[in-house]
């Protein structure tokens, strides 16, 4: 098989572990980061840089020229962009389209993950030609960026990705099982907004999802979502109990003065990467099997 050198920005972050621990043996996977390598491995070779700052990743992929890039840096909290907006402006739109840039001029594949917070959330089961309209400015910026990479790249892959569950696989994120827990460990009640519809997608089986993007002929727009849609309380309460967790624990509540307005239903269809992947997008259940399996050292399919 051939080797194939693939450079993932934003590599210390929860949705980016998934890669850096399944990439196959035949890539050598560049890591970009800020923090030093969490872990090593055969065909890891790990980059300590301020990726952020202007240039220095485009200058990174200039100089590696690799096959294909996988973009995982913004930033995703969305409150924080609501009030933090010439800052968020710049690593999410800007940075994005430097790498795109960057990309375009080495001849690699670009793999720019999305949000599904670029749709207002109206009415949910979203397909990938559907009209977006975020109602946050995290998806406006995260709308403008796929834009600025498709003018720069037009070959690129981007891939709008729901609620991502799962445990920090690197050290870092704190993903809504993580905050169940340490609510339970501190005794506190779970409480959560009844009225946010999504499609989760377990981190191990994202990772898989995109390494495959890097390494296929597919271009354009793909919804990375996983097989069920749930609200935030259901899929809580479903998780609950495979994490130790007592269900009656999590209990529907306003999420009072937020920042930014949140889309009542994003749900993802992911027919299209049903058709395209063969990695599989499973349901709430089943992607916390696979999460809890690849901790645990487990085989799972």
């Amino acid at each position: 098989m051939v080797k194939r050198s693939v450079v993932l920005t934003g590599a210390g972050g929860f949705v980016a572990g998934g890669v850096v621990l399944q990439a196959p043996e035949h890539w050598t996977l560049h890591a970009v980061s800020r923090g030093p390598a969490p872990v090593t491995r055969p065909g890891l070779v790990w980059h300590t840089e301020a990726a952020d700052a202007p240039g220095r990743l485009a200058a990174v992929i200039r100089e590696l020229r690799p096959d294909a890039v996988i973009h995982t840096i913004a930033n995703a909290n969305i409150d924080y962009c609501e009030t933090h907006r010439a800052e968020v402006g710049w690593i999410n739109i800007d940075l994005a389209r430097e790498v795109a840039e960057a990309a375009q001029a080495a001849g690699a594949k670009l793999v720019h993950c999305s949000t599904d917070n670029v749709f207002d959330g109206t009415r949910g089961l979203y397909r990938e030609e559907e009209a977006a309209g975020p109602v946050n400015f995290y998806g406006v910026t995260k709308l403008r960026a796929e834009e600025a990479v498709l003018a720069a790249c037009p070959g690129a892959v981007i891939a709008r990705v729901a609620i991502v569950m799962g445990l920090p696989l690197l050290g870092r994120g704190v993903p809504f099982l993580v905050r169940m827990m340490n609510a339970v460990a501190e005794g506190r009640r779970i409480v959560t907004p009844p009225n946010e519809v999504r499609t989760p997608v377990d981190v191990i089986s994202l990772g898989r999802a995109l390494m495959e993007l890097a390494d296929n002929d597919f271009a354009g727009i793909i919804h990375l979502g996983g097989s069920q849609r749930i609200d935030r309380v259901s899929m809580m309460r479903l998780t609950a109990p495979r994490m130790g967790i007592d269900p009656a624990l999590v209990e529907p509540g306003p999420a009072d003065n937020l920042p930014a307005p949140r889309p009542p239903d994003c749900s993802l269809d992911n027919g299209l990467a049903s058709s395209v992947l063969k990695t599989t997008l499973p349901d709430v259940l089943g992607g916390l099997e696979r999460i809890l399996a690849f901790r645990d050292g487990r085989p799972f399919v």
